[in-house]
């Protein structure tokens, strides 16, 4: 079973703002989405921000029954392109 970038991205994006994907989508202007300042716009604290890590980590860990410590140091990809900014 695979872990899209969606579902990294709800993972913070829906406790902060109460947004989905799509919602946020339907919400914004194609400009700011096609640049990556929406993830300026919607930044987190650095505490949300360590809060979705591990909780990233743990669903990838889970759903493609790899060892956290591998997940760790496989995941430096999708963190740089689903990770919120921090305020």
């Amino acid at each position: 079973m695979e872990v899209t970038r969606e579902e990294i991205i709800e993972l913070w994006l829906k406790p902060n703002f109460g947004l989905t994907v799509k919602e946020l989508i339907e919400r914004e202007p194609e400009e700011l989405l096609s640049s990556p300042d929406w993830f300026k716009k919607y930044a987190v604290s650095q505490q949300a921000h360590d809060e979705w890590h591990e909780k990233a980590i743990d669903l990838i860990a889970k759903r493609l029954r790899m060892s956290k410590k591998m997940t760790r140091r496989r995941f430096a990809f999708d963190y740089l392109n689903s990770a919120p900014s921090v305020k």
